[in-house]
């Protein structure tokens, strides 16, 4: 099992305390509220991780990201490319829950062209997630929290995995109201939840370079 510092979500921000346990796992000193700094975090809306991711890379951490986002076409379309190469359910909650996605198309050059960030378009696989993991490696993953919860809507919800058996999946659940350190699921619901009720899953690795 890997040793990864719990952080609770604080107003809903689960992307930004999956953040903050990925970094203090790998820079013990850093804290919630550097990271959300770094991040541009404002309450209310959702964060993306090309400010973190940088910031991670600059200090020598290799990412590799699993996702079907082309962010080449982003660059070049603006918006119109993101919404060419998501599902439509998807980006209608991109644009619900992003603060103003045009902003963000100026953050991308400089993570997809950063000789630590490797781009894998395409849907991740548990073999990729099992490898990573198997390798010291951290691993972050969205969920749809109704396959756990019993929640009657999708939920779609950030995670870091800590460990893996043969039998279950255990992760760090930044859940605000009821947070859920060394959650454990059964591998098959895990896979449901992550692999087969999300139309566009995701996996991002992180590891010592």
């Amino acid at each position: 099992m890997l040793k990864i510092p719990y952080f609770k979500s604080y107003r809903n921000a689960c992307a930004l305390a999956c953040y903050t346990m990925v970094a203090k796992y790998f820079f013990p000193k850093t804290t919630f509220n550097q990271i959300a700094k770094i991040s541009q975090w404002e309450p209310g809306y959702a964060i993306w991780g090309f400010k973190f991711w940088y910031w991670l890379m600059e200090k020598g951490i290799k990412i590799d990201d699993y996702d079907l986002i082309d962010y080449e076409a982003w660059v070049k379309e603006g918006v119109e490319g993101l919404r060419k190469s998501v599902s439509k359910r998807v980006f209608e909650d991109y644009q619900k829950y992003s603060k103003d996605l045009g902003i963000l198309t100026k953050d991308i050059p400089m993570v997809i062209n950063h000789k630590n960030f490797t781009y894998h378009r395409q849907k991740p696989t548990f073999k990729d997630l099992l490898q990573a993991f198997r390798q010291g490696a951290v691993c972050e993953v969205t969920l749809n929290r109704k396959i756990f919860d019993k929640r009657k809507r999708d939920f779609f919800h950030r995670v870091v995995v800590v460990d893996i058996d043969d039998k279950n999946v255990t992760f760090h659940d930044p859940r605000r109201r009821l947070p859920r350190p060394n959650r454990k699921e059964k591998l098959e619901l895990f896979k449901k939840a992550w692999l087969e009720d999300l139309p566009e899953p995701e996996l991002c690795v992180y590891r010592k370079n």
